[in-house]
């Protein structure tokens, strides 16, 4: 009954989640009843640990059903708008979405004390399961996992007590992010992820957007170079820069995401952006790539997008063999024209007004389509936020919608991170693949060896300026940084252009190197260092893996001390547990 439950909800069936939750309830608690006839045998050393156990299962689980129900009475006022089926019908004034999101604007207030009553309720599950020890317990039984079972329970109770604490801050601050009472200005940044840069992507456009109490009101849309242009004052670049894209000497706007966290480097790129004399007010930046149009256009269908004929839609074109609105994109904004165009890497606030048009309009069947487009969008960084207020920074950092490199003091850590530096727009073809080779020390040390592949596919095109092609695939060129825990040692680098280099940023250790890709080739690098004594704490291999904004999934195959590899696909920051 509870996994039925659970599969309602993951199909927004709303009734049959409630049902189920109710035959949940009235089997656990049958199923507790019967229990209660060992209880006598509590007493008895040893078995009675286990059947102890047991209790805190129930409890747990009784506790659980609680918080489901809570769960359901606090979002049905808002099920339709999320595209629950088997909603209770909200006001029949409510008829279209601007209406529904005005009404949470306006409503969704009156939702923050029930998430703290499941926030404490989600805290007593924790508290019940987190006393169970599964150290006591044998790794499988009859090929069953055990251990591993207990310890992905007890960290999933965790995690979601964790979450729902994370999540409490950003709903008390939604009607404020929605306008309401005051009307709120956002900035949306457009990051081109097929030039990717550190946060995501090369900063192609930008365009300005009015919230007042859910009602939007489009602004300007602009060229990123607008905004440079604007920018008069001369700041030299940072190294990387100077070294590795060409020609470039002065630090210009477009660039300054270099920092891979995005608060990092929105703190620099909003100081200086301060100077240009075109510079817009905002309230918040928003920034996406353009996996954000593609997933909405493949709800949607094609759109047409005012001034730019034609229609938009996610499609594959031949012509890449990518979604047709990417294509277009990079034709309107990269292709070069002896013609002055004016304003043509502008259409990001056209593109955006026309599809959040289209969803306005849209039928209440596509709602949850648009709902989880969001979410996992947020979840896989293809969506940034960036305040210029703490609090409500500080409550996107815990939706974990800042793009943060978080610190992790549990056991190891990763993240890879790539800027492409006047390298076309390859990183449309590249593929990636990870291999880590770790070696443990009784001291909590160890010794890695990455192995990372870059491969590129596809033909390359005609790059010469003067023939006047769209250029998508050409060399890639690559500065690699790999964020490992701080203190850690390089011992070698191979396949990069010259000698890597290390340094400390961000509370872990930098190893940095520059490579070249050439299309329909393949690039191997290895990289091999020492972690710290102390890293690795207990019997379990832990490890945080941070993805890259901007990135496609990358498969990374994991092997800890001879134990049998363990193949992960890494689209969101996941934290990896091994038993040894």
């Amino acid at each position: 009954h509870g996994r039925s439950a659970a599969a309602a909800f993951q199909a927004r069936d709303l009734q049959t989640a409630k049902t189920e939750i109710e035959n949940t309830k009235n089997a656990l608690a049958e199923a507790n009843q019967t229990y209660q006839s060992v209880r006598p045998f509590m007493a008895i050393p040893v078995l009675g640990a286990y059947l102890k156990d047991g209790d805190r299962v129930f409890t747990a689980g009784t506790q659980g059903v609680e918080v489901a129900e809570l769960v359901v009475r606090a979002i049905e006022p808002y099920a339709e708008l999320m595209g629950f089926t088997g909603a209770i019908s909200s006001d029949p004034a409510l008829a279209t979405a601007e209406d529904r999101i005005i009404f949470v604007a306006e409503t969704v207030e009156k939702l923050a004390p029930e998430m703290d009553n499941i926030s404490a309720k989600l805290k007593q599950v924790d508290e019940a399961i987190s006393q169970i020890d599964e150290n006591r317990y044998p790794k499988t039984i009859n090929g069953m996992n055990v251990r591993e079972n207990i310890t992905q329970a007890k960290a999933t109770v965790s995690g979601l007590a964790s979450s729902l604490s994370n999540f409490q801050p950003i709903v008390k601050l939604l009607p404020d992010l929605l306008g309401n009472p005051d009307p709120r200005k956002y900035l949306l940044l457009f990051q081109n992820d097929a030039e990717l840069r550190a946060t995501g992507g090369f900063l192609t456009a930008y365009a300005t957007l009015t919230i007042t109490k859910g009602k939007k009101e489009p602004g300007i849309s602009e060229d990123i170079y607008t905004l440079d242009n604007g920018f008069k004052k001369k700041v030299p670049a940072p190294d990387p820069i100077k070294k590795y894209l060409p020609l470039v000497y002065n630090w210009n706007l477009r660039d300054m995401n270099l920092s891979p966290d995005f608060k990092v480097s929105m703190d620099t790129f909003t100081t200086y952006m301060r100077e240009s004399s075109v510079a817009p007010e905002y309230d918040a930046i928003i920034a996406i790539d353009t996996e954000v149009p593609v997933r909405i256009l493949k709800v949607l269908g094609p759109i047409g997008v005012s001034g730019y004929g034609g229609k938009f839609s996610a499609e594959n074109d031949p012509r890449c063999d990518c979604p047709q609105v990417i294509y277009e994109l990079e034709n309107i904004i990269t292709k070069p024209t002896y013609e002055i165009r004016e304003g043509r890497k502008s259409i990001l606030g056209p593109l955006m007004n026309s599809m959040l048009a289209n969803m306005m309009g849209s039928p209440k069947a596509k709602w949850a389509e648009f709902f989880n487009i969001f979410t996992e969008s947020i979840e896989q960084k293809h969506l940034l936020m960036y305040f210029k207020d703490e609090n409500k920074q500080l409550a996107a950092e815990a939706l974990g919608a800042a793009g943060r490199l978080t610190t992790y003091t549990e056991g190891d850590y990763l993240h890879i991170n790539d800027s492409n530096f006047a390298g076309a727009k390859s990183n449309l073809f590249v593929e990636s693949e990870v291999t880590q080779e770790i070696s443990l020390n009784e001291d909590g040390s160890a010794t890695k060896k990455l192995t990372l592949t870059y491969k590129n596919p596809r033909k390359g095109d005609n790059c010469n300026l003067e023939a006047g092609q769209l250029c998508l695939n050409g060399l890639l060129r690559s500065w690699t940084r790999i964020y490992v825990p701080k203190g850690s040692v390089l011992k070698g680098g191979k396949g990069f252009e010259a000698d890597m280099g290390s340094s400390d940023d961000l509370g872990y250790t930098v190893l940095d190197g520059f490579f070249t890709l050439a299309p329909q080739s393949v690039k191997k690098l290895e990289v091999e260092y020492t972690i710290p004594a102390g890293t690795i704490k207990g019997d379990d291999y832990k490890m945080l893996i941070q993805n890259q904004p901007g990135t496609d999934p990358v498969k990374h195959t994991i092997t800890v001390s001879g134990t049998k590899a363990k193949v992960v696909t890494v689209d969101s920051d996941q934290e990896i547990t091994i038993t040894r």
